[in-house]
């Protein structure tokens, strides 16, 4: 008999999680250089890590610290070490409208998706639901 795993998913956290994913997106795309001058570990790290603080000061703002959850900020590191900075580095050169495509495709409630996107989907929320569930009332969930 194979057991059936249950997984709460709440709308309002995944288009909350979601606007950090886009907003990460766009200041890594849009800030992003060349390859010259992002082409050492430091610097490519550096870069991501600007990018990452300034979207976590942006919901800052909206009373939501994303600054001390360390899993997220290397999930999305790691995803974009491989997935964009390597690519450039190695002339490879993917447009905007695929990466935003790609995350509003995860987050997206109405589409049917695969085990594979829904099990990132259910990753990414865990790991931003540790910065949520740390912090008491960020959400009202009415």
């Amino acid at each position: 008999m194979g057991s059936t795993q249950k997984f709460l998913i709440i709308k309002d956290r995944v288009e909350l999680y979601k606007d950090f994913v886009i907003n990460l997106l766009y200041y890594i795309y849009n800030y992003y250089i060349d390859k010259e001058s992002l082409n050492a570990e430091e610097d490519i790290r550096n870069h991501y890590n600007w990018c990452f603080k300034k979207v976590c000061d942006e919901f800052l703002e909206e009373g939501i610290d994303f600054t001390k959850n360390d899993k997220l900020r290397e999930y999305f590191y790691s995803f974009y070490h491989n997935q964009f900075y390597l690519l450039k580095l190695e002339n490879k050169d993917i447009s905007l409208e695929y990466y935003e495509n790609f995350w509003r495709n995860i987050f997206n409630f109405e589409k049917q998706k695969n085990k594979s996107l829904l099990n990132i989907l259910i990753e990414i929320y865990n790991i931003f639901d540790e910065t949520i569930n740390q912090e008491k009332n960020i959400l009202e969930i009415v």
